[in-house]
């Protein structure tokens, strides 16, 4: 017996050691100086550099929770939804502070990433309790909240999200979004973020490529998409470039460019462009709108217009929608409106506040006939992150902005939303796991027996 239990100590003090290694001073203070820089680093928007610090400073001491909890923080900024939470759930397991709010909020908002719902909240309200009313509304823990019990709300409603990558051979590990499709579904427009761009460069404040513009064609003897590499060769800069809107008949687009990180630096920020052609699928060049209405020295992007309306007093006129941080100091981006009237743009007016919030509004759709708007927003009510969510145009105001719902959104980014009546089919961006990490790739969405305002 005296045998048996010494075993058992020794067993039990071996697997001590193994959990809580010992650490000497000097790999104390160095991972301590790790955290240090890091976090500097972090805060300075340079998340990338910074994971390289945090990940040396949980070499060092590998007993340090504040090691993993900002190791798990950097991979999170960064979509590495898995490993953040391996590192975070390790950082819990070290801290003697089981209730520090920052890692419980942390995990919340994770495990909110992962669609491990009610263990988010579980996690929001440990960090709740821990600060309190007052504190927590300032940490947006009620907002955490809401965004999951609506989730929760749509799985136990058993609604399904309908989309399905519209094709496994254009998705990739990078960024792909703002799908656009003319000629009857089988040419595709796309924007990317991979390896290929334009002058190989990267964007200094998050370490990825910068936008390239995307035409690809169907092939139905592959039953897959096409690239056509030629038709943005010389269009493409070495900044950012993206096509926002194309008419339906392919002859007319708009998009946001920004060269003002390149070396080019024609643009100052980011600016709308129109491009035009006389057959579809080829373009001409870009042509930056010169109406400081439109474009000035903020960021201004994701256009999208109306066709030609014609009025009974023999006038005609369109309306762009775009997005705007000219306001930022107030809010972050809006969507704005300006009126073409007889080819002659009016003033830009920002749309009311039921659309605009104190968050972010973008990507931006207006149906041909400027009757419904469709947007993404990450600060009205939804599933967590940017929602897509649609409004009436009811004449002289707009209609309280609808949640498009499970149908369609993610507990993470849903954007880009393009609706085609006559198609019976709806385009998007969203968020998907690849390879460990979750990128934006491109969606459709079968439409056919849905049942929406908008397609009575």
């Amino acid at each position: 017996m005296i045998r048996f239990l010494l075993v058992v100590f020794l067993g039990n003090l071996f697997t001590g050691f193994s959990q809580n290694t010992k650490v000497k001073f000097f790999d104390k203070l160095a991972c301590t100086k790790y955290i240090s820089d890091g976090t500097e680093m972090y805060n300075n928007g340079r998340t990338s550099d910074a994971l390289m610090f945090f990940r040396q400073a949980k070499v060092k001491n590998p007993n340090n929770w504040k090691a993993y909890f900002w190791l798990a923080t950097s991979e999170f900024e960064l979509n590495s939804f898995n490993l953040a939470l391996e590192n975070a759930n390790k950082a819990l397991e070290l801290t003697k502070d089981k209730t520090d709010s920052d890692l419980q909020i942390l995990l919340g908002r994770i495990n909110h990433k992962l669609n491990m719902i009610e263990s988010a909240i579980g996690y929001f309200k440990n960090a709740k309790s821990d600060l309190g009313d007052k504190l927590a509304i300032e940490y947006d823990i009620p907002i955490y909240l809401e965004q999951c019990e609506f989730a929760l709300n749509e799985q136990k409603n058993g609604i399904q999200n309908k989309r399905i990558s519209i094709s496994n051979k254009l998705n990739s590990k990078y960024d792909e979004y703002g799908p656009i499709l003319i000629d009857g579904g089988k040419q595709l427009f796309f924007t990317a973020r991979n390896s290929e761009t334009t002058g190989g460069n990267l964007n200094p404040e998050d370490q990825r490529f910068f936008e390239d513009m995307y035409h690809a064609v169907w092939n139905a003897e592959l039953g897959d998409w096409t690239l056509k590499e030629e038709t943005f060769e010389g269009i493409n800069t070495e900044g950012f470039d993206a096509l926002s809107f194309v008419s339906r008949d392919g002859l007319y687009g708009l998009g946001t460019l920004n060269t003002a990180a390149s070396k080019e630096k024609s643009t100052t920020s980011s600016d709308i462009f129109e491009i035009n052609t006389d057959i579809p699928g080829t373009w001409g060049g870009l042509e930056i709108i010169k109406n400081t209405g439109i474009n000035n020295s903020f960021f201004d992007g994701a256009a999208t217009i109306t066709d030609t309306i014609y009025n009974e007093d023999e006038t005609f006129s369109q309306t762009m929608y775009f997005v705007s941080d000219r306001m930022g100091d107030k809010t972050l981006t809006d969507i704005y409106s300006i009126e073409k009237k007889n080819g002659v743009w009016q003033t830009a007016k920002l749309l009311p506040k039921e659309i605009n919030t104190k968050g972010r509004e973008t990507t931006p759709f207006i149906t041909p006939d400027g009757k419904y708007l469709f947007f993404s927003s990450d600060a009205l009510k939804g599933m967590g992150g940017y929602d897509i969510y649609y409004s009436e145009n009811l004449g002289q105001t707009w209609g309280k902005p609808v949640n498009l719902g499970a149908k369609f959104n993610t507990v993470n980014d849903d954007s880009h939303f393009q609706i085609y009546f006559d198609l019976k089919k709806v385009v998007l961006a969203g968020i998907e796991e690849n390879d460990g990490v979750f990128n934006y790739d491109i969606f459709e969405v079968n439409i056919e027996g849905m049942d929406y305002p908008f397609l009575k």
